[in-house]
């Protein structure tokens, strides 16, 4: 009889927990699907520049500004530099097999010409 009213108070002490859990999740449920869909809002907006390196040219897609394309070897040395319009657009370089830091605007990648 002593662990049935053991058992008895257990489940009575759970179910008061539980809805209280229940709503907290709710909660943080709601506030992460409000941040998702302000996040994709903000990138229907501004979508995201896309750069591409096949051989000796260079592939740059959705750019939103006027920026300059700017190749540095791995010493640091300027090798070559152009100013981009915007807009998508294919640049040839010719620039020997090796790797190559390149920045366009703010972004930069480092990149393997082979």
């Amino acid at each position: 009889m002593k662990r049935f009213r053991y058992i008895l108070l257990l489940l009575l002490l759970c179910c008061i927990r539980l809805p209280a859990l229940a709503q907290e999740n709710d909660s943080v449920w709601i506030t992460a699907e409000s941040a998702d869909t302000i996040k994709q809002g903000k990138e229907k907006q501004k979508p995201e520049m896309i750069v591409k390196v096949v051989e000796n040219r260079i592939y740059v897609e959705n750019i939103q500004r006027e920026v300059t394309l700017e190749i540095y070897n791995i010493m640091g040395v300027k090798v070559y530099s152009r100013r981009i319009p915007p807009g998508n657009g294919e640049y040839p370089v010719n620039l020997s097999r090796g790797y190559y830091i390149l920045k366009i605007g703010k972004t930069t990648k480092k990149v393997a010409i082979r």
